[in-house]
């Protein structure tokens, strides 16, 4: 069940901070621009509190970063092999 789930960044308020600032705005310039209250992103940037899912793509999205523990830069979702062939006969045991 808890498969899928990402693992927010141990450093996901540095994170926010940072790329907030680097694109010069304000905490309430980004929070106006994702919909969101300002005070949210102030509660983020301290630490306070963990993003929301919704949220937290919305920020991903906006200030182009990953806030997700491990992912790579266009945290790609797996595309299914890539160029290798595997079919289902190639990992699945028979048992006869």
């Amino acid at each position: 069940m808890f498969d899928d789930m990402d693992e927010i960044a141990t450093d996901y308020d540095s994170r926010i901070r940072q790329a907030r600032e680097s694109r010069g705005m304000s905490q309430e310039e980004l929070a106006k621009s994702l919909n969101e209250k300002a005070s949210l992103i102030r509660k983020l940037e301290r630490g306070d509190i963990m993003p929301p899912d919704s949220v937290r793509k919305k920020l991903e999205r906006k200030l182009d970063i990953s806030l997700v523990e491990g992912a790579s830069d266009d945290d790609s979702e797996w595309s299914g092999g890539g160029s290798t062939k595997t079919t289902l006969g190639d990992v699945v045991k028979r048992k006869d």
